[in-house]
């Protein structure tokens, strides 16, 4: 399964691609939205891990809804250092599949990423 890394600290951006390309996943990584638009509209890929500061959270919103306008089929994952709960608020979090509080554990975000592809019957 394909998934878009958007996050402009380039060691998180490293640390998470090599993750994900462990666990069988091919990353596709974006330093910063507009790369994130470029990549995600010619790899097409089936999810999208999303630093929702990308560097402000209003960015990373603007990125979530540019994606799912690319294809709305995109699963997303959002990676805040802040309060999840207050995310519930916003009208993107309708467009929101996943929530990941950094700092938690790496197995988390790879179970849900197994989750997703174990729904869209892709392979590992």
């Amino acid at each position: 399964m394909r998934v878009l890394i958007a996050d402009d600290d380039k060691d998180q951006l490293f640390v998470r691609s090599m993750l994900l390309r462990q666990n069988g996943f091919e990353p596709i990584e974006a330093e910063d939205a507009r790369v994130a638009i470029e990549k995600a509209a010619v790899y097409k890929p089936e999810c999208a891990i999303i630093d929702l500061r990308l560097p402000t959270e209003e960015v990373g919103f603007g990125l979530i809804r540019e994606l799912k306008k690319l294809d709305s089929t995109i699963h997303v994952i959002v990676l805040t250092g802040g309060d999840a709960r207050r995310l519930s608020t916003r009208s993107e979090n309708d467009l929101i599949d996943e929530i990941v509080v950094k700092g938690s554990p790496s197995t988390h975000m790879i179970r849900k990423l197994k989750a997703i592809a174990a729904g869209l019957g892709a392979l590992l």
